[in-house]
């Protein structure tokens, strides 16, 4: 296998087990093309796993030990569908390249032996169907970002417009920015294609998830209004949903209900440890005489509507929460905050200028 020094450009791999016209097809168009060579389907695919996303056009013989170049061009259709794909044989094997480009595995096939201008006239036109096919996904990529991030502005706009209605919840303005900041902060699992976004359904079920989510939360806002009259064992509390304590952590004062719900929306791997300690005063927001307690979530996806209960039971209680993908992407870290008094612990209120600076933190 042999790599021309990096640059910017799209690469050209050519695949032929031949060491001459591998050289031959190396020099020939090497001052126009960046070019890669390959001795091998296997070497092709060991070297389209390192550099994939960088090869433009691949350009393989048939026949080869081990695999034919039709096998290759299956793979590469399958794993990287953006490169064009060219096979070139002789002419006995002219019913294999027609049967190709029948079920969409290439662009041309090239016979042998080549005539080197219409080659590079072949070559030529792949590479700028190769640029072209690219920019417009990059266009598409940045449209559907924009609509991304208006969709995601225009809930948060319903959501902060909900939470100003609720009488109970104490710092429910800070508690729903901080949800939305890290739902935005947090890639989607699988992202809606264009036409999805295009149609009028979704946006009837987001405005029925919006209404439910409404109920939802003036139901927990209902509930906030008896202030904070049970003294919670953490240990306990995390051994009545299936978790173990890892440390000790004396009592702490709250509303039980809204603690059970909060590790419930949290999502922990049942029957996992849950450190417990104590958290510096002024860290993270932290007040004096604070718990932190660490989980990660379960199911991997991102901060969704089902957390922000979460939040919302955290900053009435007087602490924080926050919720950032686990590295690989395995499940979410989270990081939760609660004073050993809530009372203790009154939230400010919001700025005047709350809202605009809830938007603010979602520009890119």
């Amino acid at each position: 296998m042999t790599i021309t020094p990096p640059d910017e450009r799209p690469a050209i791999l050519f695949v032929d087990d031949e060491e001459q016209a591998r050289k031959y097809f190396r020099l020939a168009f090497l001052r126009e093309f960046k070019v890669l060579t390959a001795g091998s389907v296997a070497e092709a695919g060991a070297l389209m796993q390192a550099q994939g996303e960088q090869v433009g056009i691949l350009i393989t013989d048939q026949r080869m030990p081990g695999a034919v170049g039709v096998e290759l061009l299956k793979q590469v259709r399958r794993d990287w569908p953006q490169t064009v794909r060219m096979l070139t044989t002789a002419y006995s094997d002219l019913d294999d390249a027609i049967a190709a480009v029948n079920r969409g595995e290439i662009l041309r096939y090239i016979t042998k032996p080549w005539d080197l201008d219409s080659l590079r006239a072949d070559l030529r036109h792949g590479m700028e169907f190769y640029l072209l096919r690219r920019e417009r996904d990059l266009l598409v990529e940045e449209k559907l970002s924009v609509r991304a991030r208006a969709a995601h502005a225009d809930r948060l706009c319903s959501l902060l417009a909900i939470a100003a209605g609720l009488d109970h919840l104490r710092a429910a303005p800070q508690a729903l920015g901080a949800w939305a900041r890290a739902a935005a902060a947090t890639p989607p699992s699988a992202p809606l294609p264009a036409e999805a976004q295009e149609a009028w359904g979704l946006w009837a079920r987001a405005t029925r998830d919006l209404m439910a989510l409404h109920r939802r939360l003036r139901a927990l806002d209902a509930t906030a209004a008896g202030g904070f009259p049970d003294l919670i064992e953490p240990a306990v509390l995390l051994a009545d949903h299936g978790l173990a304590a890892d440390g000790e952590a004396a009592p702490i004062r709250g509303l039980r209900a809204h603690l059970d719900l909060l590790i419930d929306a949290l999502r922990p791997s049942a029957g996992a440890q849950v450190p417990l300690r104590e958290a510096s005063p002024g860290a993270s927001g932290a007040p004096g005489q604070a718990l932190a307690l660490e989980f990660t979530g379960g199911g991997g996806g991102p901060v969704g509507e089902d957390l922000l209960s979460a939040y919302l039971i955290a900053w009435h209680h007087g602490g924080t929460l926050d919720a950032q993908l686990a590295p690989g992407g395995d499940g979410l870290r989270l990081r939760l905050i609660l004073p050993r008094d809530p009372d203790s612990a009154a939230a400010p209120a919001p700025d005047a200028d709350w809202i605009a600076q809830q938007f603010a933190a979602l520009e890119p």
